[in-house]
């Protein structure tokens, strides 16, 4: 059997473009590339490390020549930890990027109005939640190895691309607030005259494990700690901490029994304060538990529901699958007779219901299951539906196609999995007919689409 071909390394590769996730986009002979952390319009040197599906994956190594509109990052481990991978294009030019990557990705636009861009306010700071790593052993680059940093250690940060087991040593964060930066400082800094060792997830030891940080626009912050299962004195060191912490609404212990390497457990105790925060879009309030979703950053989140609420428009019954805590149909209560709600997630289901009794909303009403099962009750004039990032359950996907209502609005936190529903969709009788593209996380490569269907004429019928 001939041997697979491998690229030679490093190669000087020219980025054209931006695909999923904000990876540059270039082109080696006959071969095309994927390397993350590449700008639109440089040159890098890259190494090739592995071939997908006919596609090469590399690794950027080297600047070559900056892109001629090429801003310095802000951030002091751009590169490392693998989150906002388009630091070096200006905003302007990386919402450029990003409207035409959501155009391609939803498939054919012939017959549908396209929209423009609704900008993000800022390029950073504008994140309200954070979760970090604690870990034993950090990532180290090759100039870091040259300098003799210690590999092992205390750290708090973030885990780089691939590396369950490293972590990016963050001091900040630049896409959350100051107020929120000196928490992580401030945690950072008992972290490292701690009792207790940072988890290892190799050896499945120790004892600090995520910190999580939640943030609203109404200056409410919630500081949720994850640990494994406490030995003996850590309770009162947790305690300790929580009386050091200022101005927070809430601290939060939580326990993580399993070895997953995820933000996950049960509540252990309340240390400080509440469980919950308040946020509020729209003239709407909403309580948020630990557990609940809502949009991770509070402005953007009040221009996306505007553009939902424009292609929603109003009638007799809405319908709201993936409702969490009941953000996007309590936003648009005021011009539906009523409000139906599906969320999986019990703890946001209650929050919904809070929130809706807090509001003085009585047209509402939500329930806790699976979409892919609830077969009754969906009957009404406008669907709207807001999946996770895989997209529709195909279950879900063949049911809701069947579905009659006048429109269905769909919010996609990933454009490729709108383009994959959007043809269950249409076979199901329902036609595109608008989009639009909202500009919520600047600096990555995510994008959130909006996309409204309505009946053809054969099918309402």
């Amino acid at each position: 059997m001939a041997r697979r071909k491998r690229l030679p390394g490093p190669i000087d590769v020219e980025i054209v473009g931006i695909g999923d996730g904000g990876v540059g986009l270039g082109t080696y002979e006959e071969h095309q590339l994927l390397v993350r952390g590449a700008p639109l319009g440089a040159v890098v040197s890259v190494m090739p490390f592995k071939r997908k599906k006919g596609v090469w994956h590399a690794r950027r190594v080297g600047m070559v020549r900056p892109a001629a509109d090429a801003v310095k990052p802000r951030c002091r481990i751009f590169g490392l930890c693998g989150g906002c991978v388009l630091q070096e294009m200006p905003l302007e030019r990386q919402a450029s990027a990003r409207e035409h990557l959501a155009s391609q990705r939803v498939g054919s636009l012939e017959g549908v109005v396209q929209h423009p861009m609704v900008r993000a306010p800022k390029g950073y700071a504008y994140r309200n939640r954070v979760e970090l790593t604690f870990g034993a052993t950090r990532y180290l680059t090759e100039e870091d190895l040259a300098a003799g940093l210690p590999l092992d250690g205390r750290f708090l940060g973030f885990h780089p691309p691939g590396r369950f087991d490293r972590i990016a040593d963050a001091p900040r964060c630049e896409l959350v607030s100051e107020d929120v930066n000196a928490l992580i400082r401030i945690v950072r800094e008992h972290l490292l005259r701690s009792s207790f060792e940072p988890w290892n997830p190799r050896e499945h030891t120790g004892f600090w494990r995520h910190l999580m940080l939640r943030e609203t626009s109404l200056g409410e912050r919630l500081v949720v700690i994850f640990t494994a299962p406490p030995p003996e004195g850590a309770a009162q060191e947790l305690e300790e901490l929580a009386a050091a912490i200022p101005d927070v609404t809430g601290v939060v212990w939580m326990v993580n029994e399993r070895t997953a390497d995820a933000a996950i457990g049960r509540e252990e105790a309340v240390l400080r304060g509440r469980s919950w925060i308040e946020e509020q879009v729209l003239d709407v309030r909403f309580r948020l538990s630990v557990r609940s979703f809502f949009q991770t950053t509070s402005e953007g989140a009040e221009r996306l529901y505007r553009v939902v609420r424009e292609a929603a428009g109003s009638g007799r019954r809405l319908i709201d699958l993936y409702s969490g805590v009941g953000s996007i149909g309590l936003c648009l209560a005021d011009r539906f007779e009523e409000v139906f709600g599906v969320e999986i997630v019990e703890d946001a289901v209650v929050d919904a219901k809070k929130n809706a009794e807090r509001n003085g909303i009585t047209n509402s009403d939500f329930i806790a299951a699976p979409v892919e099962t609830v077969t009754e009750g969906l009957g009404g004039d406008v669907l709207i539906v807001d999946p996770p990032r895989a997209g529709l359950h195909p279950k879900a996907a063949r049911f809701i196609a069947g579905l009659t209502a006048d429109r269905l609005v769909y919010v996609a936190c990933n454009p490729r999995s709108l383009g994959r529903d959007r043809v269950v969709l249409e076979e199901g009788g329902w036609k595109m007919t608008d989009l639009w593209t909202v500009d919520l996380f600047p600096q990555t490569g995510h994008v959130e689409a909006v996309a409204r269907f309505e009946r053809t004429p054969t099918s309402a019928s």
